[in-house]
């Protein structure tokens, strides 16, 4: 069944009041925004703007959403995905042709500290009024006119046509494929793909509900990126086995129990139980799921490709490649018909347009690449050629983890960014994205050192104030790559580095201090940025939610003050390294820390005193102990951590092991799995080895 759309396009209390009196009684209504003076019916749930994500794993009649309290791209995106078929989105918006001159509560979000909101652009708004006037299942109406019955249309017959209840046959193989999982040979996963809508969740829960009901599970791990994403999995889990939810995160049945476990606490203590059910996939970061995989013997994925949070075709191409090494024998199931409405649905399918949902790469053949060529591009331009910014997003949603309809908004919008696009035979092989930062007042720049202010927009200074104490850098002006993509195809040919470069040009052209970037830190991402003449300024205390690793911060300064800044954050960066692994950055992957460190200017390691030299001679050649000679150690593993040039000898095998067992504090066991050897025992034997081959000749 089609959802329709019905936008009430005049002053806020007018829609307000119309909607809320035309709503029928027996519907399940969904509310979004101010509410009307005389407010809603009990019975009608209502969300604040900022929390319409929250109508995840809910089923609405109809979803009214208040444009006047602001436009969120992603929240009207994951509103929209409650709406069952048959179901009527109202949208409040103000009066047609003042639309796009009112102001917006939620713009703020793409607005650097010390701008303002006319410097933000309307080009993403005007693109969904141009939608929304030419599709014809949307209706509007005016203050003018008579009031519209806002009536959905009766929902279909409840019931399955296949077996468990299933509601399409893709749903029933998909059921099937997640309780093979269980019945047959460990190691083969089951991941399930999808378009939102094609009850991937329901065949989740509606696999799990029957594996309870035939006893052949005891416990069932869930986990999802949030406890609401796995709503529907549980939901459904219960009503196949006619279990019981007896708390939120936990159902019973038959003697049998499944409980919801938040990711974080899984990283930490893994448990898998009889079956590990992974909802939305792609909202987790790629080595966390990597490590459920290692330590779940029987897992199952499910995930949307092209959803709200347009993440699921980044997780397609990443996650693909890590089953494939793991587990090869893994199973991908793909469910194609829609089941909560229509396929050809006329609401899903503008909204599919505006957000860039289904955005992907331009076709290309292997090979090419030479032939690219970087051009500037304006955010007017871009907006205006739908071919160049489908291509140029979806090279954005498939490089990026996490990539949202908020960042297609941003990229629009969002006022002082600089664009450029490689470009090889009309199609877009590539594009970066950054952002003017910096440029803030003395005494802002002070109140920034002092972490009493933390004014948005402004990453790069801000991280220099704060964690290499440079009081002025705030001062400075700087250029920040936000974003950067190259077609899966071209990768290895230059044109990341092309990128790079174009933008560096820009910023010393405009006479910033600094260009840098933000990015979560691996080997290979600090590799890239260093060879671009990037140096390591900063390193976050904590993993970034989006991409699951510490965030790693990298500069290169482009006049005097920028070059010095860069060697002082740098110099800062080493210096503080020890201290810091000890406490916040005690489980930051060691290799990942030896990249940061030896991409940082002016770290300087400590000199060996005669008598830690005797100290490590002692411990290399003859038998004393680690802890005696710990003191002596912790300098060395200073020394390895920021020589530029590596480690030399067995040292070079054993250094992300020394790292993290001398300055980190890991456990023998860890330290034993990192050397491939048994235990304790031949762990430090080859520590003792490692130390030997690294003492100063």
């Amino acid at each position: 069944m089609s959802r329709r759309t019905a936008v009430l396009a005049g002053p806020p209390q007018w829609g307000r009041d119309l909607a809320a009196g035309q709503l029928p009684d027996n519907a399940r209504i969904c509310w979004i925004g101010e509410p009307p003076a005389a407010g809603l019916p009990e019975a009608v749930t209502r969300l604040a703007a900022r929390d319409g994500r929250r109508v995840l794993g809910r089923t609405v009649d109809i979803l009214v959403y208040d444009a006047h309290a602001g436009l969120d791209a992603d929240a009207l995106g994951a509103a929209a995905g409650s709406l069952r078929g048959g179901g009527l989105l109202v949208l409040l918006t103000p009066a047609w042709a003042e639309w796009p001159t009112r102001p917006d509560p939620l713009l703020g979000r793409l607005i650097p500290a010390g701008h303002g909101r006319d410097e933000a652009g309307q080009r993403f708004l005007r693109r969904l009024m141009a939608e929304l006037e030419q599709d014809p299942s949307v209706t509007l109406w005016t203050p003018e006119q008579p009031p519209p019955a806002l009536e959905p249309t009766p929902p279909a017959a409840p019931g399955g046509a296949y077996a468990y209840g299933c509601l399409s046959a893709d749903q029933k193989t998909a059921v099937e494929a997640v309780m093979h999982v269980v019945t047959g040979h460990r190691r083969r996963p089951a991941v399930l793909t999808a378009d939102r809508g094609r009850g991937k969740s329901a065949a989740l829960g509606i696999a799990v509900g029957e594996l309870l009901r035939q006893r052949r599970v005891q416990r069932v791990v869930v986990t999802a990126p949030t406890i609401h994403a796995a709503e529907g999995l549980l939901d459904h889990a219960a009503e196949r086995c006619g279990g019981e939810r007896v708390e939120r995160r936990r159902l019973r049945c038959h003697g049998a129990e499944v409980v919801y476990r938040e990711p974080e606490a899984l990283r930490e203590r893994p448990e898998s139980g009889d079956l590990l059910a992974v909802d939305e996939a792609a909202g987790l970061p790629v080595d966390l799921l990597a490590q459920l995989l290692e330590h779940a013997g029987r897992i199952a994925f499910a995930t949307t490709v092209h959803g709200y949070e347009g993440s699921g075709r980044g997780f397609d191409l990443r996650f693909r490649a890590i089953l494939d090494a793991e587990t090869p024998g893994w199973q991908a199931v793909r469910l194609e018909a829609p089941i909560r409405w229509d396929r050809n649905d006329p609401l899903e399918a503008w909204l599919g347009r505006v957000l860039c949902l289904d955005a992907e790469p331009a076709t290309l053949e292997d090979g090419g690449g030479s032939a690219a060529e970087i051009v500037p591009v304006t955010q007017d331009a871009l907006a205006q050629e739908e071919r160049r910014l489908r291509q140029a997003f979806g090279l954005l949603v498939a490089a990026h983890y996490r990539t949202r309809p908020f960042d297609l908004h941003q990229l629009l919008d969002g006022p002082r960014r600089h664009l450029f696009l490689a470009e090889e035979a009309g199609a877009v092989v590539g594009v970066v994205v950054a952002a003017e930062e910096g440029g803030l007042d003395p005494e802002t720049a002070h109140e920034v050192w002092a972490e009493r202010r933390r004014p948005h927009g402004h990453l790069l200074p801000q991280a220099l104030a704060t964690h290499a104490g440079i009081e002025m850098a705030p001062t400075g002006r700087a250029l920040r790559i936000q974003r950067i993509a190259v077609h899966p195809r071209r990768r290895g040919h230059g044109i990341g580095a092309a990128l790079v470069a174009a933008v560096t040009e820009r910023a010393r052209g405009a006479g910033c201090a600094l260009v840098g970037t933000s990015f979560g830190a691996t080997p290979g991402l600090i590799g890239f940025w260093r060879a671009c003449g990037m140096h390591a300024v900063a390193v976050g205390a904590r993993r970034d939610a989006a991409s699951g690793e510490h965030s790693a911060l990298m500069a290169r300064g482009l006049d005097e003050q920028g070059v010095a800044w860069v060697r002082q954050a740098g110099f800062r960066l080493g210096a503080g390294a020890p201290a810091l692994l000890g406490e916040p950055l005690a489980r930051m992957e060691p290799q990942v820390v030896l990249a940061v460190l030896r991409a940082a200017q002016g770290a300087e390691p400590p000199v060996l005193s005669d008598w830690q030299r005797q100290e490590l001679v002692g411990f290399a050649h003859s038998l004393r102990g680690y802890a005696a000679a710990l003191p002596a150690l912790w300098v060395l593993a200073e020394v390895v951590l920021m020589d530029p040039h590596g480690s030399r000898g067995r040292m070079a095998h054993c250094e992300a092991a020394f790292i993290g067992k001398v300055l980190q504090h890991r456990p023998w066991a860890d330290t034993a799995q990192r050397l491939g050897v048994p235990g304790r025992r031949p762990a430090l034997a080859a520590l003792r080895q490692a130390v030997a081959d690294s003492l100063p000749e």
